[in-house]
């Protein structure tokens, strides 16, 4: 790893070994196929819908889904292949990143890191807008520093105007890139003449023209993306002891970066980017670029997790800077700081192994352990990986068996009454893969199944309805009541694995006469 190479054969060593990682990838997921993640099936069925806009997210991600679909056939081989290519590719533009910057051998440091990191392995694995979000970002990345260097001309902007408006469509977070490029020139004496670009100026603010269509079709639906995106930033519920929760959320959140990087690695690299941060004014370029787009967003995203709970999967992309940052320092290219067990670089040779050892093993705990768990018969333990995707598949069969015993069963059409994941089980898992509705009982809009058509909208109105729910002798009255009669037609059990049997009823609501209208949360 260390020995010294041409940069020839470093890209020779790195393409080789993305081609075995890739290949693991796609014949893992042939060999041991797994249901769609509550979000993937949730996506899956937003791409047959297709729409400018959705109640949660962007819209790249269903049009990706509908393009997997499409291209794939419908199987669920094709989304596990999507998210293998997209994972890798992720990591192979982190390796030419990291290689522009500093030099090869840094870039390959850079690449073992960032496959050894478990969320790359989950990354790679299961198909959410973190996939195409990691490729726009780290692609954007490094066409900004090729155009800011003087090593790329109207290509990199090109190439970056295409990562920004895509990003952009993927998820929200893109949108802040173009103000973090702007804050590193202004912080670089020598580099403040771009700002007055046109070029690099229409690349970054005009990649916002992507968000045209989504603000179009936001301002029809009651602006409904940006009342769900603004509770993320909300304070829970007062509490008791607030000091002691918001303790106990940030510690937990700390850990669990711990399982995204592997604990050393996070270790080392929280500690790099930190230290490095205190010297800003005296790192060199490349490292206060990685600062910027890494080291302070991370320290930003920390500060936040003090007022309120983060998902793990929020800092994702500021990794990507900091693993380079991180590989900089193993290779030497950044000295500083020094600390008495890492001075040499033999030392820093054996803290890297370490680091990749611990990722690799939990990497391979990953693939491997549900394949354990299923040989000894406890699949869907508690320490399984796979435990939240599993049964699903048995509840759409067995549903499937009541469904097919209606005589008039092509005609009814499908409700379910509860979370928007049991909506899109159900329908990626029938062999029909209908339409599905959901019952919500607020009555407010809280997923994507409430900005679509209602079933009277759709011309359902007097026809009949299957509706699935957890173990009920009765359907809600306020469910019952939109039907001229109701009846429970069946119930089964579902196991999901290692002693988790869930209970479900199926009613038959006849004759459909009202449906409401969801509204929008707080008007």
């Amino acid at each position: 790893m260390w020995n010294g190479l041409t940069d020839q054969e470093w890209n020779r060593r790195a393409l080789f070994l993305l081609g075995g990682v890739l290949l693991f990838r796609l014949v893992y997921a042939a060999l041991f196929p797994v249901n769609p993640a509550g979000d993937e099936a949730y996506y899956w069925d937003w791409g047959r819908q297709l729409d400018f806009g959705y109640y949660s997210k962007p819209p790249f991600i269903a049009w990706l889904y509908a393009f997997v679909d499409w291209i794939g056939g419908g199987s669920l081989y094709a989304i596990r292949a999507a998210a293998a290519i997209l994972g890798t590719l992720a990591a192979f533009l982190l390796f030419r990143l990291t290689s522009t910057l500093f030099d090869v051998r840094t870039g390959w440091i850079a690449l073992l890191l960032g496959l050894a990191a478990p969320a790359n392995s989950v990354l790679s694995f299961f198909l959410t807008i973190d996939a195409p979000l990691t490729v726009c970002w780290t692609t954007a990345l490094w066409m900004t520093w090729r155009y800011t260097s003087g090593a790329g001309g109207r290509g990199s902007l090109v190439i970056l105007f295409l990562a920004l408006a895509i990003g952009h469509l993927s998820k929200q977070m893109m949108m802040i890139f173009p103000p973090m490029v702007v804050v590193f020139l202004l912080t670089e004496k020598r580099l403040r003449s771009f700002l007055k670009r046109p070029g690099l100026l229409l690349a970054l603010f005009g990649s916002y023209l992507s968000l045209l269509p989504p603000l179009i079709w936001n301002a029809n639906h009651d602006w409904i993306t940006i009342h769900h995106t603004k509770h993320h930033f909300e304070t829970g519920p007062v509490v008791e002891n607030p000091l002691l929760e918001r303790a106990e959320e940030f510690f937990t959140f700390l850990a669990t970066q711990m399982g995204v990087l592997a604990p050393l690695t996070a270790i080392i690299l929280f500690s790099v980017v930190f230290t490095q941060l205190a010297m800003f004014r005296s790192a060199s370029r490349p490292v206060r670029f990685l600062l910027i787009f890494g080291g302070v967003p991370l320290a930003a995203m920390l500060v936040l997790a003090l007022r309120q709970k983060l998902q793990p999967n929020w800092p994702a992309v500021f990794y990507v800077s900091c693993i380079a940052l991180t590989a900089a320092w193993f290779s030497l290219r950044v000295r500083r700081p020094g600390w008495k067990l890492t001075r040499s670089e033999r030392a820093r040779k054996i803290t890297c192994y370490l680091a990749l050892l611990g990722g690799i093993c939990l990497s391979a705990y990953f693939y491997f352990a549900s394949p354990a768990f299923a040989l000894f018969d406890a699949a869907g333990h508690r320490a399984d990986p796979n435990r939240r995707m599993m049964g699903h598949d048995i509840m759409a069969a067995e549903f499937e068996k009541i469904r097919e015993n209606q005589p008039d069963s092509e005609e009814l059409f499908l409700v379910v009454m509860g979370h928007r994941d049991t909506a899109s089980h159900l329908a990626f898992g029938l062999p029909d893969q209908p339409r599905v509705y959901r019952w919500e009982p607020s009555g407010m809009i809280v997923s994507q199944y409430e900005v679509w058509n209602t079933p009277i909208e759709d011309e359902l109105r007097g026809k009949d309805a299957l509706i699935l729910m957890s173990f009920s002798p009765n359907l809600p009255e306020d469910l019952a009541q939109r039907f001229a009669s109701t009846e429970k037609i069946g119930e089964f059990e579902a196991d999901y694995g290692y002693d988790r049997t869930y209970y479900f009823s199926v009613h038959r609501g006849r004759d459909l006469e009202k449906w409401p209208q969801p509204k929008v949360p707080g008007k």
